[in-house]
């Protein structure tokens, strides 16, 4: 077992633990990340990871200083189109909490993702239509990327967002 687990850091119960574990795979899809303490690694951290990399979801892989990390870990991350899925990490208990929330903030931005997973649908009137197509037409930016570049400037610049985020 993970150090992190033996001293209970996340505050799970038994209970709680067993229902994540059974839970695997399913609750994997709907998570934005994954964050493995491997220093005492176990061997569902691998499947684990396969899985995240296979759902394009961001990984903080994490290991005291001082401990090895799995070769073949490694070696993924020397790959262009994981690498910009797995992070690792050697961490001291001083510096834990800050890489851990550098990486929540990153995942929060949605940097290290390749593509947005969830489907939203808006209706637009005619006005708009013309709109996007008169600020794409000449651009290799897509109305839905332009659309998602807009609102990510919109919640950087919401002051009262960002207060709430932090809080958190």
């Amino acid at each position: 077992m993970s150090n992190l687990v033996d001293k209970n850091i996340a505050g799970f119960s038994n209970q709680d633990l067993e229902k994540i574990n059974q839970a695997g795979e399913v609750l994997l899809e709907k998570m934005d990340a994954l964050i493995i303490e491997g220093s005492r690694p176990l061997a569902e951290s691998g499947y684990l990871i396969a899985i995240a990399l296979a759902h394009h979801k961001s990984i903080l892989y994490l290991s005291e200083k001082g401990k090895l990390i799995n070769k073949n870990l490694l070696h993924l991350q020397k790959d262009k189109s994981t690498a910009k899925f797995l992070q690792l990490q050697y961490y001291i208990d001083k510096n834990l909490e800050k890489i851990i929330l550098d990486f929540l903030q990153t995942v929060e931005k949605g940097e290290g993702r390749e593509a947005p997973t969830i489907k939203f649908t808006l209706r637009i009137n005619s006005r708009i239509e013309r709109f996007l197509q008169w600020k794409t037409h000449n651009s290799k930016v897509s109305k839905a990327d332009f659309l998602r570049e807009l609102i990510e400037k919109l919640i950087d610049q919401d002051e009262e967002y960002q207060k709430f985020v932090k809080k958190d």
